[in-house]
């Protein structure tokens, strides 16, 4: 993905909203997207775009790898600054394979937050849910890594919905120039207890190499509803770390370095890709409960009980494409 400010003046740039979504901000005529994309099926997409902004009911001209094909011209009215809303569809046919998609902005000062491109007939309403899993009325704190001796933070939670993003939001103390500072998240599927979780491998894992000042550091995930535990870590430099809330939540509970901490929350943001039944599930118990002997006469019973069978069972998920301006 890229993207070309073709403007003068008022400069194209990523913003982010009030639940720590990024968006492109202040676009202008001329301003370019370009995205590529991988087509398994054959077959008219619908394709629109997210916007928040009250003057965004304009034209944006459509090119398929390389060639125009047509312009979406939107009717649908803004709802206001950041208050988000699908543009009207466009219907895009597309063969199977690698394509090139690109949009050229001819509408003055748009927010745009999706490109959305979804097989004809699917319903691309439900754009998922950002839920903060805190109290935002709690006292914070600037937790630092290298002040404060710490070397990793666990975040244990349960999602009730599958995820495509998790969000921190993190200060770097006005780093300095040349500065080295940097966070990693690893997530890991919760696995019977907290020390047989974390001794596991990650699910999947992003580094954020001298990240700016109070930015939402944003892992895009793709993952299922479930138990994990979001592990974030530091190289040893000063300038890491992220916001915590004095105050514990029922949706999540945090390690310092294994340990507990009673009465502290991270300030995390779960991005649902659909919208959740509810803002979270119940947390499992640190330690897996203990299971009783089976007594002598039991034995033989519950040996072979044991005997499984393994095979392997291939899921194909229906999945929404959701293109992210950025």
């Amino acid at each position: 993905t890229e993207y070309k400010d073709n403007s003068e003046g008022d400069e194209l740039y990523i913003a982010t909203d009030d639940i720590g979504d990024v968006y492109f901000d202040c676009i202008r005529i001329g301003d370019t997207f370009t995205y590529t994309i991988d087509v398994e099926s054959a077959g008219t997409y619908n394709m629109c775009l997210t916007f928040g902004w009250l003057d965004s009911t304009g034209s944006y001209t459509i090119e398929l790898d390389g060639t125009e094909v047509g312009v979406l011209e939107n009717k649908v009215d803004g709802l206001g600054w950041r208050v988000w809303t699908n543009s009207t569809p466009y219907a895009l046919n597309l063969s199977k394979g690698r394509h090139t998609l690109k949009i050229t902005n001819g509408t003055d000062g748009p927010n745009l937050k999706y490109i959305l491109l979804t097989p004809e007939g699917k319903d691309i309403t439900d754009l998922g849910k950002s839920v903060h899993l805190y109290n935002k009325d709690a006292a914070r704190t600037p937790w630092n890594f290298l002040e404060n001796g710490t070397e990793t933070i666990d975040i244990q939670f349960n999602a009730t919905a599958p995820i495509e993003a998790l969000k921190i939001f993190a200060p770097n103390w006005i780093a300095p120039a040349g500065s080295e500072h940097e966070l990693e998240f690893k997530l890991y599927k919760w696995d019977k207890s907290y020390e047989k979780t974390i001794a596991g491998s990650p699910i999947a894992s992003k580094l954020f190499p001298r990240y700016g000042d109070g930015v939402w550091l944003y892992m895009p995930v793709d993952v299922e509803a479930g138990e994990y535990i979001l592990s974030v870590s530091n190289n040893g430099t000063d300038h890491s770390g992220f916001y915590l809330r004095e105050e514990a939540y029922a949706g999540q509970r945090v390690y310092i370095d294994n340990v507990v901490q009673e009465g502290k929350s991270a300030e995390l943001i779960i991005a649902y890709a659909t919208t959740p039944s509810a803002d979270y599930g119940e947390l499992s118990a640190i330690e897996a409960p203990e299971t009783e002997n089976p007594q002598t006469s039991d034995t033989f019973a519950v040996y072979t009980s044991t005997i499984v069978a393994a095979c392997v069972l291939v899921v194909l998920k229906k999945c929404k494409v959701k293109f992210m301006g950025y």
